[in-house]
């Protein structure tokens, strides 16, 4: 049964505050008295002014020993000066102290968080372009609780950790069980809020040796537009990458397809997969040995892409409150994750979870067999993504990614402006993926992975229940 989660709805979204700043015309001359201007406040012992041009916007902060700005991001360069005071800035798992007379510049779409360490301290903060965020009043990262878009519904409280989530046109709700956590089931259907072994109990490895009959290790998870439900086995006990294909109607396997060595060897983490059953094809992520995997669903050969420097992860650490995460006993840098396509199925979309660029490439290069230099001239940048483990797009071209650093869900807009239409410190732990489903609901796992072994190289510091939440989208 669904329910309400009982959440704070404390998004501070400066609409009203913006009202007291002067009337700004960004194309004009302006001559503002600034220090008539009022202060506004954003939170304890924080307060702020500010006015912008058409290409910057200049702020003011006031603010006493022990304020905070939480982590947050933005698609803006931001330089502070400190005039009087000193503040203490994270960034990438690092602590930044700014005295008085000093400037930290800090490009755009870095997760940053500032904390005042002095009585009376002034900040000058320039912005390039300016904050449309607080133009509009959709920021929210002062939030430590809140849904811009509307309340989260639990849809399903677990005792083991969801993968991925996908909802069928009818409403019914799918998840993969995440190999990093348990080996019982791989495959489940949420039915009144409880997971269900799907299709049935005999296809799950219930903490058995793999085999070929069974699942061995299922995590990517998505419906065509035909209503099949596709799900990859990354085969890491059985050493086979395999492609399942299940009717709803029938509960039943219609395909499995079984990756040859040469194209996914043992070893392989292919996670994230999409399908165009227009043309019948398939695509696959490949995290160990970055990569996508193009499979022809007819003839059912495919070949693998990589090589290109968009596969791999960037050189940036990823920090979740406060402390960086490593994954394989070192800082994590996970390379290529979420992969996305088009409604019309012409355009595939992916970028790495630690990565902050989103890429674009044609698919039908794809279809044509073109050589890997030819797919790597013809891949360009879409726009800037979190620090992300899953995404989707909508039928607009609008892009949702699960924001990982910030326990948000952000979206890109397709005029290419980032915004976190989501937020939830003590609830979206680890949002490991989002799933449009039918009425626009977006769904969302949240599986605390970060505390599995793999990350934490040592005992599961995971906390059931773990969550299978949704939103309805505007």
């Amino acid at each position: 049964m669904k329910f309400k989660t009982k959440m704070t709805t404390l998004a501070i979204t400066f609409t009203m505050l913006a009202q007291s700043v002067w009337a700004q015309r960004p194309n004009e001359i302006q001559h503002i008295k600034f220090g008539d201007e009022n202060w506004e406040e954003m939170a304890p012992k924080l307060q702020r002014k500010y006015v912008y041009g058409e290409k910057g916007m200049l702020a003011l902060f006031k603010m006493d020993k022990g304020a905070k700005v939480p982590l947050h991001h933005h698609s803006n360069e931001q330089t502070s000066y400190i005039t009087k005071g000193s503040v203490k800035v994270t960034m990438q798992g690092k602590d930044y102290t700014v005295k008085a007379g000093e400037v930290l510049i800090i490009p755009a779409n870095i997760p940053h968080e500032f904390e005042c360490l002095e009585d009376g301290t002034l900040d000058i903060d320039f912005f390039a372009p300016p904050r449309t965020d607080w133009i509009n009043g959709t920021a929210n990262y002062f939030a430590k609780s809140t849904t811009v878009e509307s309340q989260l519904e639990t849809i399903a409280a677990m005792d083991i950790r969801p993968g991925d989530v996908a909802v069928s046109a009818s409403g019914r709700v799918f998840a993969t069980i995440h190999p990093l956590g348990s080996q019982k089931m791989q495959l489940v259907e949420i039915v009144n809020g409880k997971a269900v072994a799907y299709p049935d109990e005999s296809f799950q490895k219930n903490n058995q040796p793999a085999t070929d009959a069974k699942f061995d290790a299922m995590l990517g998870l998505i419906f065509d537009k035909k209503g099949r439900l596709w799900v990859t086995d990354m085969g890491l006990e059985l050493g086979k990458t395999r492609l399942w294909c299940l009717d709803i109607k029938t509960n039943k396997v219609i395909e499995k397809i079984e990756l040859p060595g040469s194209i996914a060897p043992k070893g392989s983490f292919l996670q994230d997969v999409v399908i165009d059953e227009k043309n019948n094809w398939a695509y696959l992520a490949d995290i160990a040995n970055p990569g996508i995997i193009a499979i022809n669903l007819k003839t059912k050969n495919a070949r693998r892409f990589g090589g290109h420097t968009a596969l791999l992860a960037e050189d940036k650490d990823m920090v979740i409150d406060g402390k960086v995460i490593n994954f394989g006993g070192k800082p994590a840098r996970v390379a290529i994750d979420p992969i996305t396509l088009s409604s019309d199925r012409e355009t595939l979309f992916f970028g790495a979870m630690n990565g902050t660029s989103w890429y674009k490439v044609p698919a039908n290069l794809f279809r044509e067999n073109k050589d890997d230099n030819t797919i790597g001239q013809a891949i360009t940048v879409a726009g800037k993504k979190p620090f992300s483990d899953g995404a989707t797009t909508d039928a607009m071209g609008n892009h949702y990614f699960t924001n990982l650093q910030e326990h948000a869900i952000t979206k890109l807009a397709t005029n290419g402006t980032l915004t976190n239409i989501a937020i939830d410190y003590t609830l979206l732990l680890w949002p490991d993926n989002a799933y449009l489903g039918p009425d626009n609901w977006m769904y969302i796992s949240a599986n605390q992975l970060n505390t599995t072994p793999a990350f934490t190289g040592s005992t599961d510091q995971g906390k059931a229940p773990y969550y299978i939440y949704r939103f309805k989208l505007k």
